[in-house]
């Protein structure tokens, strides 16, 4: 009899654990994706499309795709989870699992501003497109309102990204760009390396970087940190606090902090051997960033891991906690790789340094999106 495996989560650590399994298992598992939305979303893709390189569509392919690689998709929204039943609840009724694999992400929370935005949405996204549209030269800031958010370096991608459009519109001399974190340098916890090659690229673009500052309060064009600091602003580009998925951390499965508790070797639930969680979910409780390519190396472990229960022997892909990430600056971009070893194991900082820098860099992640979509739809 073939086991079900349920999968809750239609993005990179869902797609990808899905597809592992079918490739490694076959017709020995029944492979389930769970998800509210009918489409997948290319979620690093969201800033093309704000500076107008991407539409919506072209991020984006339907769930039921899945379908023609074995796995069957269902779109619903998860409810509760009831891993002593071995069950979750959705708003299509009840499903039922041998295994249970976790990978709902991270939950945005509201705004401590009103009228911020930020283009990791398609909410976001279009909304910077239309600002971008009706600048005629304003002060823009970009920052961060909580230490835990998806993909660290993202808010400074968006900074030299909006240098560059401003450049290409004609508006730069008459705008003004700065970009605040709660961290003392740019992206200080990849180390000094990549922190100093990003401090040089915002310098070079003119973007003014405002350490340590932890925003208080905000509003009617001003922003105000713990301190006392303070920035004017006329379009404020913020990223907004985030937690872990409010299912998950009302559910048995939550640890301190909302954060499950699962062993940093296998990701595997302390309290429920048949339960695995991963990527933006569990990630900042292990030490580990909130990044795609993290999740995706989790997913392909995992899908082994369930392939050792089942055969008896690990015949899938090694957990690799090394991440590659190329940044994009819009006519420029970085490319590091960051060794998780020490970190996940509480032993210290990532061991980081730069691969390759330069606009050709940008084409990698392009290909890489194309790659992603090519292989798992």
């Amino acid at each position: 009899m073939r086991k079900k495996v349920l999968i809750l989560g239609g993005g990179s650590g869902g797609v990808i654990t899905a597809n592992k399994l079918v490739e490694i298992l076959g017709d020995q598992v029944e492979v389930t994706v769970v998800d509210r939305n009918a489409e997948h979303t290319f979620i690093a893709a969201y800033p093309w499309v704000a500076f107008g390189l991407r539409e919506i569509e072209q991020i984006r392919r339907p769930l039921v795709a899945l379908q023609k690689k074995g796995i069957h998709f269902l779109q619903a929204e998860v409810q509760e989870l009831q891993p002593d039943r071995n069950a979750v609840q959705t708003e299509r009724g009840e499903l039922t699992y041998d295994y249970l694999v976790v990978s709902l992400g991270a939950e945005p929370l509201a705004y401590p501003v009103e009228g911020a935005q930020a283009p990791w949405s398609e909410e976001g996204a279009l909304a910077l497109r239309a600002w971008l549209k009706e600048t005629k030269g304003e002060r823009w800031v970009v920052g961060v309102s909580s230490p835990y958010y998806p993909c660290p370096p993202a808010p400074f991608e968006v900074a030299g990204q909006l240098d560059f459009a401003l450049r290409v519109k004609g508006l730069r001399d008459r705008s003004s760009i700065a970009i605040f974190h709660m961290n003392p340098a740019p992206l200080a916890g990849m180390g000094p390396v990549i922190s100093h090659a990003i401090s040089k690229i915002l310098d070079r673009k003119g973007v003014e970087f405002h350490g340590s500052f932890e925003l208080t309060e905000g509003g009617d064009g001003v922003v105000k940190a713990a301190d006392g600091r303070t920035l004017e602003y006329d379009r404020l580009i913020l990223v907004p606090p985030f937690a872990p998925n409010k299912v998950v951390r009302e559910s048995p499965l939550a640890g301190p902090n909302g954060f499950p508790e699962v062993s940093p070797d296998t990701f595997r639930s302390l309290q429920y051997e048949n339960i695995f969680v991963i990527g933006d979910t569990v990630n900042p409780g292990l030490n580990l960033p909130p990044a795609g390519v993290v999740v995706h190396y989790q997913g392909e472990y995992v899908a082994g891991v369930i392939a050792a229960d089942l055969r008896g022997a690990y015949i899938g892909e090694p957990f690799n906690p090394v991440a590659m990430c190329i940044m994009d600056f819009g006519d420029d971009a970085v490319l590091p790789e960051c060794d998780f070893t020490d970190m996940l194991a509480g032993r210290g900082m990532p061991s980081c340094g730069v691969m390759a820098r330069g606009r050709s860099v940008r084409i990698a992640k392009m290909l890489f999106e194309s790659m992603f979509f090519a292989t798992l739809f």
